[in-house]
């Protein structure tokens, strides 16, 4: 399949913004298994929407969800919204939402499922807060990419136009990983401070600094072991210059956590890009500690920005906060 994308996208409605995520995938290769239009229209193995409109068979109502496999028919999602910008968002590594009592209104179930955002039942779901406010009234812009061919990774990002605050973000990236890695995929959920999370200061780590998947935590979530039974958060290591002094590194300047950054390559004038490793450190009482793998969709700026105007070689990636993702080559980004 082809690489699909959101350019510069001002969807108004909840359901409207859930659409273009969910359309994103398809056109990329994923397939609707399931859905419902959170009234009384259910497709128990496909599509039931007909528009992103309130009412019959539209995605602007309350508890509207959409069940989602990939395009290699591995990995499923099950993302449901409600009428107030709250989403719940659950994961399947290989068992497949097929359980459960779905319905219009309530989303099936998988036995190795794990909800990265919102929590509560899929009969009582608790939708946390994701999309922002002005989604409802058409002041958020929306980018994103998902690409046809494996490992399959998609982004999506969202901020205020013109030129305002990050209101989400969402990305499944795959990862370069060992062969014993089962699931090499990190997912990422974010808010305000998505692409940019866990990133406020160089202080010490505590275990606090690593959130447990659900809710409203903002964090990058993945497996962790041969199994599959370990899911979760670790972190985008940074870089930083500095001294060893009794055993421990000083920072002295750590770029990611401040708009700084570094400047331009002095050679050539241009920007260099730096890649991403994914990790879980050695803080007091975690466990399944150590390397998850590389990120093969970000790379850090070495000049922080914060909205979406900039592009890299040729538009083939685009600026989010302080990350570079691939893009689609052609298409100016706006605020």
């Amino acid at each position: 399949m082809a690489n699909a994308y959101i350019l510069n996208q001002v969807p108004v409605g909840y359901g409207a913004a859930v659409s273009l995520i969910v359309e994103m995938l398809v056109n990329a290769g994923w397939a609707y298994k399931a859905s419902g239009d959170g009234l009384s229209g259910y497709n128990a193995t496909g599509k039931v929407f007909t528009g992103t409109s309130s009412g019959a068979l539209g995605w602007n109502n309350s508890r509207a969800w959409a069940r989602l496999t990939d395009p290699a028919s591995a990995r499923e999602i099950v993302i449901q919204h409600s009428a107030a910008g709250g989403m719940r968002f659950k994961y399947s590594r290989s068992a497949k939402f097929t359980g459960g009592s779905p319905s219009a209104t309530v989303t099936p179930s998988a036995t190795d499922e794990r909800v990265l955002w919102g929590s509560g039942s899929d009969a009582t779901p608790t939708m946390s807060a994701y999309f922002g406010a002005g989604t409802a009234t058409g002041t958020v812009k929306y980018q994103g990419a998902a690409f046809g061919a494996a490992p399959y990774g998609f982004w999506m990002a969202a901020s205020i136009t013109p030129a305002g605050a990050m209101q989400s973000g969402m990305m499944m990236d795959p990862v370069e990983s060992v062969p014993e890695d089962v699931d090499p995929y990190v997912w990422h959920m974010g808010t305000a401070n998505a692409f940019a999370i866990l990133l406020g200061s160089s202080g010490t780590l505590t275990s606090a600094s690593f959130p447990t998947p659900g809710g409203t935590a903002e964090g990058l979530y993945c497996h962790m072991n041969a199994a599959a039974t370990s899911f979760i958060s670790v972190m985008a290591a940074a870089y930083s210059l500095g001294w060893v002094q009794a055993g421990a590194v000083n920072n002295t300047w750590t770029w990611g956590f401040a708009a700084t950054g570094l400047a331009a390559n002095p050679f050539n004038a241009k920007h260099d890009t730096l890649p991403i490793v994914y990790a879980r450190s050695n803080v007091t009482s975690l466990t399944s500690l150590g390397i998850k793998g590389w990120s093969t969709l970000m790379r850090w700026t070495t000049v922080a920005r914060v909205h979406f105007v900039d592009t890299l070689n040729s538009r083939a990636y685009i600026c989010v906060g302080f990350v570079w993702l691939p893009w689609d080559g052609v298409t100016t980004p706006s605020n």
